[in-house]
């Protein structure tokens, strides 16, 4: 399938293969695991936020394959220590989320376009498209929460395909300004408050009606006192998505879960009731002793 029909997903190629060659197979790889479903939403992407902008896709290329090579470093260094980097997570704050030149020169556009990029982020992607979303009503009144906004993808696909008012957490003022300056791309906007604030310190009522927690629980020391505080700010009946790393070391995941099961038990006991989940792995691996990145994401409820 060619690509010369969307020009952005093309622009973006051209870039990917002058800046980092090695990783300019996975635009085919992906269209040949998806096919032109994943061109499209790509390229609707890439058209809504940097359209047809060379200079700002070329600086986003440049901060994605950064972003790459340093999990793949640090994966070949997880292979043969099985353990991630001991750090605080003050320590992991001050060198990623607190750090402006990290987050947007590297980290946001690294995780932005590993949403379209990454076999298992996509599928992750996918999920939330066709099971979650369902699930979501309709009226403006409903109202939803994302905790840890990242890049803000997830508020941007809320607001984007559901009539919702959302409000975004974070603990990253840069978190929060991509995901505004997304959002505004996306002519959302108005429908969303940001809001820097620590949800364990300072719990968030009411309840919403929704809430989406996308890979935030291996970046805590504790992440069962996080879930507890995230179990309150969901209604009863309410629907929320809540995923994790596993086996996939970064400069900010500190704590270390080996496999789904782990997550679960500790969703479960902070009160969720675990209505479909889906487990994705970020490749297949070469040995049975491989230590390959995997995503879990569960539908959640309350009674």
């Amino acid at each position: 399938m060619k690509i010369d029909n969307y020009p952005n997903v093309h622009l973006f190629y051209d870039s990917l293969r002058f800046q980092f060659p090695y990783f300019s197979s996975i635009i085919q790889n992906q269209i040949d695991r998806f096919g032109e479903d994943w061109l499209i939403l790509f390229e609707d992407e890439l058209n809504i936020f940097f359209s047809l902008d060379r200079k700002r896709i070329d600086q986003a290329v440049r901060g994605y394959g950064k972003f790459a090579l340093d999990s793949m470093k640090l994966q070949v260094k997880f292979q043969k220590t099985q353990e991630y980097e001991n750090k605080t997570y003050n320590e992991a704050a001050s060198e990623v989320y607190q750090n402006k030149e990290y987050m947007f020169d590297l980290y946001l556009p690294g995780i932005l376009l590993s949403h379209y990029l990454w076999k298992h982020h996509f599928l992750q992607h996918i999920f939330f498209l066709e099971k979650f979303l369902p699930l979501v009503g309709k009226g403006n009144e409903k109202i939803f929460y994302d905790i840890g906004v990242g890049t803000g993808f997830y508020s941007k696909e809320m607001l984007n395909r559901t009539n919702v008012q959302g409000k975004g957490f974070d603990m990253s003022p840069h978190s929060l300004a991509h995901t505004l300056m997304l959002l505004r791309a996306h002519s959302t906007s108005d429908r969303y408050q940001a809001n820097l604030r620590d949800i364990i310190k300072d719990p968030v009522m009411p309840a919403a009606d929704y809430l989406i927690n996308i890979e935030v629980l291996e970046h805590l020391e504790d992440p069962q006192i996080f879930l507890n505080s995230l179990s309150n700010m969901l209604k009863p009946g309410g629907y929320g998505l809540i995923s994790a790393a596993i086996n996939a070391p970064n400069a900010d995941h500190i704590y270390l879960y080996r496999n789904s099961d782990e997550v679960a038990i500790q969703v479960v006991k902070a009160g969720f009731e675990i209505i479909d989940f889906t487990v994705d792995a970020a490749y297949n691996p070469r040995l049975e002793t491989d230590l390959v990145p995997t995503n879990v994401a569960f539908i959640v409820t309350k009674k």
